[in-house]
């Protein structure tokens, strides 16, 4: 009698088991699947400050820097007489030329020799738009560049710096302590994820959030199921009139979470190094006044401050941002 019972509990809790898992992939999958809504020529950024023109005479020298994987990253250099190197990360959906301006100031003042890449997945690189192999390999990128920078560029001290989701991902490196340790960042209106208090709705109407798809295939995540990760999650509204053929639609769920903070809060607080973190008060994806209170555990490392009449895209090419990465670095010798 007892054994028949064992026998029968067995098998319940095996159905059980099996109703329960095939209930939790019905879920993840009517998520992933669920539709769409796509939006376009929402007004969202003010783009006259890029400049288009990629023959540009300020921009930097071309060169293709070999990864771990045997996979090569388009970059650009901006040589200077200075002995450090800053790698400056574009933002979402882009690529390094509306850095341009930027990147040749402070390389022409003498504060470091910039390196601009065009992130794996974006730009003139070869390979999948818009997605990675795994989550991770964007800082193995990094380190493959921060190598390259000593190797190649005689950096003495490296400088990460990074505009939007550039920033973003700044934070995320460096609040990693497992990561080669740079010895200052810069962060140009950090996204700091999804959740944080400075972001306003879908970024001010820049992208397009596919949420209940990132649920599902974080829940598959969750059980160490990845087949379905190369998905697309984000998508771009960017205008026709500056959609050129580097620009990148959308985003993989795998690009999506390498190019986000982990855990913005938990990033903060690993913090050991001098930063410098710039916002415009005009931003129209966020919430300018928001960032010095994220940045408040960190507060003895990190300097913030809002530029008046700066917008997210002029950041990165207003004079008035160059002046405060010159004074801030001369004060951080």
């Amino acid at each position: 009698m007892t054994k028949i019972t064992g026998n029968k509990i067995g098998k319940r809790i095996a159905m059980f088991l099996l109703t329960s898992g095939l209930i939790y992939a019905a879920i993840c999958f009517i998520l992933i699947y669920w539709p769409i809504p796509q939006e376009k020529e929402i007004k969202n950024y003010d783009y006259s400050s890029i400049k288009k023109d990629s023959s540009s005479s300020i921009l930097g020298e071309r060169l293709w820097i070999k990864t771990r994987d045997g996979s090569r990253i388009f970059s650009r250099v901006y040589n200077s007489e200075s002995k450090d190197v800053m790698i400056l990360i574009h933002g979402s959906g882009s690529e390094s030329r509306y850095l341009a301006s930027l990147a040749h100031s402070i390389a022409e003042a003498k504060i470091a020799t910039v390196l601009t890449p065009d992130l794996r997945g974006h730009g003139e690189n070869y390979g999948k738009r818009g997605d990675i192999d795994y989550i991770g390999q964007l800082e193995d990128d990094t380190e493959d560049l921060i190598k390259y920078s000593k190797q190649n560029l005689g950096a003495a001290k490296i400088i990460l710096a990074g505009h939007s989701s550039g920033g973003g991902f700044v934070l995320r490196f460096i609040g990693n302590p497992k990561n080669t340790k740079v010895d200052k960042a810069i962060m140009l209106a950090p996204y700091l994820g999804y959740d944080a208090p400075t972001v306003k709705p879908n970024s001010g109407g820049w992208v397009v959030v596919a949420i209940k798809r990132i649920i599902g295939l974080s829940m598959l995540n969750n059980i160490r199921i990845r087949t379905l990760n190369g998905l697309p999650v984000l998508f771009f509204n960017r205008p026709e009139a500056y959609d050129d053929k580097l620009q990148v639609p959308s985003y993989s769920f795998r690009m999506t979470i390498n190019f986000t903070p982990k855990n913005y809060r938990e990033d903060v607080k690993k913090i050991d190094i001098p930063c410098l973190v710039l916002v415009g008060k005009q931003d129209e994806s966020f919430y300018p006044e928001q960032f010095q209170p994220a940045f408040e555990p960190a507060k003895r490392f990190v300097k913030t401050e809002i530029l008046d009449s700066t917008k997210h895209l002029d950041l990165v090419s207003n004079q008035e941002t160059f002046k405060r990465i010159e004074e801030w670095t001369k004060s951080e010798k």
